[in-house]
């Protein structure tokens, strides 16, 4: 049998070295795991609010301080008037940012109880425990209205410049997270909300930082 001629064994060189471009093409498609374990990521603007499926969620106002005083009122049973019961305070070296964040749901009730503050270098500090449940109480973010719901951070002041606070769904996996603990937390929907408007609002927040901020919780 004769050889391929000249212009066929050219035309297989090229085919081939199609073939193998194509593949390194479609190799560039290929995700990653974090890629593939990244969160939906819902943004907006300094003061809008940010939409995903299960919820939506603005951050209405944020405030940096030294120091929390935590009141727990309760009521006079002669009078009605509010009464106080227990005052405290807790301290921190760096700053206490109170983030005041409004949230609603397009249709299922939603719990939105974990947050963070997440750096312009990626690094996250989730919202602190240490004012406790009373005085941050998680409630499910409902449709037809806006529920007001409280962070706060304790972050480094260099942290501030370029934040965003992000909120992520809880996951609906059911006994398999318990089975399984952060297996099955792909493509989870979350909120990404700029801190401040720009650099000179980050300023105004850092200057005018509260010796003492105030949280009151009802008994």
């Amino acid at each position: 049998m004769a050889g391929a001629t000249p212009w066929r064994r050219a035309g297989n060189a090229l085919a081939a070295l199609a073939v193998g471009a194509a593949a390194v093409y479609a190799h560039t498609f290929v995700m990653d795991k974090e890629r593939l374990d990244a969160p939906l990521t819902a943004m907006a603007a300094a003061g809008a609010a940010a939409s995903t499926g299960r919820f939506a969620a603005r951050l209405d106002g944020v405030v940096a301080a030294r120091s929390l005083r935590l009141v727990t009122t309760g009521t006079d049973v002669e009078t009605g008037a509010t009464t106080i019961e227990e005052s405290t305070s807790i301290g921190t070296r760096d700053l206490f940012l109170v983030a005041t964040v409004g949230a609603t749901s397009p249709k299922d009730p939603t719990y939105l109880p974990s947050a963070w503050l997440r750096t312009r270098d990626g690094i996250e500090y989730a919202a602190s425990d240490r004012p406790g449940e009373a005085f941050t109480p998680r409630r499910p973010a409902q449709h037809g209205w806006w529920t007001t719901l409280t962070f706060v951070f304790e972050v480094p002041p260099e942290a501030v410049p370029g934040a965003f606070v992000v909120i992520t769904a809880p996951s609906t996996n059911g006994i398999y997270d318990t089975v399984y603990p952060d297996r099955y937390d792909q493509l989870l929907p979350e909120v990404r909300l700029p801190l401040t408007a720009g650099d000179a609002a980050t300023r105004r927040l850092l200057t005018d930082v509260k010796t003492s901020w105030q949280l009151t919780a009802r008994r």
